[in-house]
């Protein structure tokens, strides 16, 4: 008897410990990424009853997991990358969609979808709040910061003024205009037209809706340069 017991435990848990594992592993990517990331997988791993559906359905969790993650922790830019904002609405409704296909093939009951419903909207909620973030509050370190090792970089307040928002940061020390600049480059950011004379790079991700983070370099001082970045 226990034998058997111990036989039905494995046979349900040998594929959903290790890909709820493989969740954790792949949000570690992405040192600032939300547990938000983490829900969908761990979710399916609840609702799912076969092994054959539960895993295929769960690969596919962890794949859209990480195109959402990846990115973000390596700073690569594109319309292909999700924005912010996407990682919490578009993720949630496309995972919501995979697991329901799950559990249409599972024939599962309405408690399932309602789980899935409940995601869609709790990933509507965390988007709504980052929008309202980007509006009336600095923008977050954006990969701007921490900077690079080099120079000394002090930090200064955020702002906002006239529905616009923006921080700085002094960045002081030998070629520090240029180190700030290959800094900027290795977090995604290229080169754009200039405004008021300041150079100025630009890192665009977003698949339905761009979202741009703009920096600014300014020198101030011989070995000293501002950088000041926003969400255009």
């Amino acid at each position: 008897m226990p034998g058997g017991v111990v036989h039905e435990a494995l046979t349900k848990l040998w594929w959903r410990v290790p890909l709820a594992v493989a969740a954790l592993a792949v949000s570690a990517v992405d040192r600032y990424s939300s547990l938000f990331v983490l829900m969908p997988v761990l979710l399916w791993c609840m609702l799912a009853r076969t092994r054959s559906t539960g895993l295929v359905v769960g690969l596919v969790l962890l794949m859209l997991q990480a195109w959402v993650v990846v990115p973000r922790g390596f700073w690569w830019a594109g319309p292909w990358v999700p924005s912010p904002v996407e990682s919490f609405w578009l993720y949630a409704l496309l995972a919501a969609i995979v697991s329901f296909v799950g559990v249409c093939v599972e024939r599962r009951e309405a408690a399932g979808v309602l789980w899935l419903l409940a995601l869609v909207g709790l990933g509507f909620v965390g988007a709504g709040n980052k929008v309202l973030m980007h509006e009336y509050d600095p923008p977050g370190w954006e990969g701007v910061l921490p900077g690079p090792p080099g120079v000394h970089v002090t930090e200064g307040e955020g702002r906002c003024d006239s529905g616009r928002c923006w921080r700085e940061l002094a960045a002081t020390g030998e070629r520090a205009h240029e180190v700030m600049r290959v800094h900027l480059e290795s977090r995604g950011f290229t080169a754009v037209s200039p405004l008021a004379g300041d150079e100025r790079l630009c890192r665009r991700t977003g698949v339905t809706v761009p979202y741009e983070v703009c920096a600014e370099l300014r020198d101030t001082a011989p070995g000293t340069v501002r950088v000041t970045w926003y969400v255009d």
